[in-house]
């Protein structure tokens, strides 16, 4: 993305409210009040949003400031909040000042209330505990109330500690093990904390700041900016999920496609992870552990094991299992854009002129892009665009009679992509919009390609489909060229953001700086993109997207630019939308996707409370089911790499599930409506 004119004066700007910056570096505070003010005063001035920073402002600050410390309302009491609660329309004043006292002041009682509280942790596990006296927990506390008095606070955490050993235990970790993990991860939980320099909490706070305008922008400490190019170099290898922080727990957010755990398969979204292990060493707990900290215990290099134990929600209660992955890189095969030619029955009229319909699939996991291969060789470079563009040329030569774009799990990539992508089907076409924080410039972004492939498309979407994923799945569907197939909508990404590096030695500021726009007018942001028909899927009740975030900037609308539609699908929709609905009416399937789906909404959703005696009945009922699910992991993990690693050139075919099955139905459906139409 093209960083503006006036954004570059902006930065260029910030250069001088480091005055320190040329000088010797010394070992002390480098966020100073001084330069927490240029921090702030550049970030509210670059954001998209242009929201002043006020009293509402400060009021969310305030807010994101104490869940960063304690999100699940373990360790402050009420009246440490309310104490402080008086300056939370403050916090504007305070920031625009350079002043980070409050949080300064925060920081120390949350670290007298964790020794506090680690104290209580230290006695409880030294108790017996009972496991056939019942009692129930809660595992989503973030809008419990704090705890009102000290003895409110140690009936909290002995239930909490009774609950870590159950699920220990559960394990297959005896009580003296779990115990002695548990006091690890006292002792690890204190050093961490007590290690904490002024600058950390400053960060802590800055970034509060950046997470109350939107949940994609942050400030990047000087340490972070080191290790940034790492991170994302160490973010292809491992065993590729998605994690998040939440009440306590590492959950897994969502599984990157070609990684390590998706070929593996056990491992699921919203799976959460309460022990690590490496090789064949025990097992640690990572309940309560900082995510970075567990980031850094499941990354490791290829070809290594890493056990996981994880707590999943399930139709019954709660579940503990084991799970084994060999950690590895993403190859780039299973990134890549790859294509296959399916047979499928033809429909209706054309069975009496064809026996089957050829169909050509193409699964693209992102809009992949080698910038450094770009910059050295414009005209030949690796990238998704210039993939799909051969891969449409060998299915034009081939006379397929449709196209499906497989863009499920699909989280983006390059801007430029999507949009050389989109004109591979529209040709030299306005594309996406794209508008500047302020609206100071909106720029309509338009193909330079030319249209390839002119025939029937259908585009494969989920929930996880995100960014770019959505502005060419927009474009498509505004031009009415492709039939949009899958979950309800779309992610809902439509925000771009920019790094701008600060002065050495003080990190650098993520900041949405522009939102994309559909060539309609319509926003990507918050909504998604709806797709024509709809499938069956638990995503549907799932709480997945950009509307689920804290602070996501809104839905808007434009001005729409002026272009052709160059499809007529709408006349044929509301007759493929029937004929989809009778199949699925009669797909087991599918009807076992809508039993999940009520089962999700009415049992497992709702479900915030585990019980004691609950978990082990479960447990006792599934031990053997947990043991196969063990060895399989390992053994197929296993031959995977190994096949991988004997013939790493070897093709893979696209594997058609049910979803890809009603695709086809649908696109055979169009093909016969539009030759019927003709």
């Amino acid at each position: 993305m093209t960083v503006s004119k006036y954004l570059l004066l902006k930065l260029a700007l910030l250069f001088f409210l480091f005055p320190t910056f040329l000088a010797a570096q010394e070992e002390q505070s480098k966020l100073t009040g001084p330069v927490v003010k240029g921090i702030v005063e550049q970030f509210v001035s670059m954001h998209y949003s242009q929201k002043p920073l006020d009293d509402e402002m400060s009021t969310k600050i305030f807010k994101l400031f104490l869940n960063r410390l304690d999100p699940a309302h373990y360790y402050f009491l009420e009246a440490d909040v309310a104490e402080f609660r008086k300056y939370e329309t403050r916090v504007d004043d305070m920031l625009r000042r350079g002043n980070a006292n409050l949080a300064l002041d925060i920081f120390e009682r949350f670290k007298t209330r964790l020794s506090e509280r680690l104290a209580m942790m230290e006695e409880f596990v030294g108790e017996d505990f009972d496991f056939s006296v019942d009692a129930s927990w809660t595992l989503e506390r973030k809008d419990q109330p704090y705890p009102q008095t000290t003895a409110d606070a140690r009936v909290i955490w002995r239930t909490k500690i009774k609950f870590d050993l159950l699920t220990l235990k559960l394990g297959d970790t005896s009580l003296k093990e779990g115990k002695e993990r548990l006091m690890k991860r006292v002792r690890g939980l204190w050093k961490d904390f007590s290690q904490y320099e002024n600058d950390d909490v400053v960060s802590m706070f800055l970034n509060s700041m950046a997470a109350a305008f939107d949940p994609h922008s942050s400030y990047l400490a000087a340490q972070d900016l080191k290790n940034f190019d790492i991170s994302i170099k160490l973010s292809l290898e491992g065993i590729g999920a998605v994690l998040r922080w939440e009440d306590g727990y590492t959950v897994v957010n969502s599984i990157v496609p070609g990684g390590a755990a998706a070929r593996n398969g056990k491992l699921k979204a919203d799976d959460r992870i309460i022990a690590v292990a490496q090789g064949k060493l025990a097992f640690e707990s990572v309940i309560d552990m900082r995510l970075n900290k567990v980031v850094q215990l499941i990354r490791g290099k290829r070809g290594t094991k890493v056990g996981l134990q994880v707590l999943r929600k399930t139709k019954k209660g709660f579940d503990t299992l084991k799970i084994v992955i060999v950690r590895d890189k993403i190859l780039l095969k299973d990134g890549e854009a790859q294509s296959s030619i399916f047979e499928y029955p033809a429909l209706g009229e054309n069975k009496s002129k064809q026996e089957t319909l050829r169909i050509g699939v193409i699964k693209l996991p992102s809009f992949y892009v080698d910038f450094n291969d770009r910059r050295k060789n414009p005209s030949n470079y690796k990238s998704a665009s210039r993939d799909v563009k051969v891969h449409l040329k060998k299915f034009v030569e081939e006379n397929v009679d449709g196209v499906i774009l497989d863009l499920r799990n699909n989280g983006g990539g390059g801007l430029d992509e999507a949009i050389n992508m989109a004109g591979l089907f529209i040709g030299h076409n306005p594309v996406v919009i794209v508008r500047q924080s302020g609206g100071r410039r909106v720029t309509v972004h338009r193909s330079r390609e030319r249209a390839i492939y002119t025939g029937p498309l259908l585009i494969m979407l989920n929930r996880y489909s995100a960014s770019a994923s959505e502005i060419l799945a927009g474009a498509m569907h505004d031009f009415q060229r492709a039939i949009l197939v899958g979950d309800t909508t779309t992610f809902g990404k439509g925000t771009v953001q920019n790094i701008f590096q600060l002065p050495e030695g003080y990190g650098a500021l993520k900041v949405t700086i522009a939102q994309f726009y559909r060539v309609s007018g319509w926003s990507t942001q918050n909504r998604g993109v709806e797709t024509s028909i709809v499938l069956p899927s638990l995503n549907n009740a799932r709480e997945i997207g950009e509307s689920t975030l804290d602070n996501a900037l809104p839905w808007r609308s434009i001005d729409p630019v002026s272009y052709r539609v160059s499809g007529n699908l709408k006349n044929f929709l509301p007759e493929l939308k029937k004929l989809s609905a009778e199949r699925i009416d009669k797909a087991d399937f599918f009807r076992k996707i809508e039993e999940d789906v009520l089962e999700y909404l009415t049992n497992i959703k709702p479900l915030k409370i585990t019980s004691i005696l609950k978990m082990q009945e479960d447990d006792t009922r599934r031990k053997s089911q947990r043991e196969q699910e063990v060895t399989s992991a390992t053994e197929t993990e296993t031959e995977e790499v190994s096949a991988t690693e004997n013939n790493p050139e070897s093709k893979k075919e696209i594997k058609r599930d049910d979803y890809m099955n009603e695709s086809m139905s649908i696109l055979a459906d169009y093909i016969n409506l539009r030759q019927k139409a003709e």
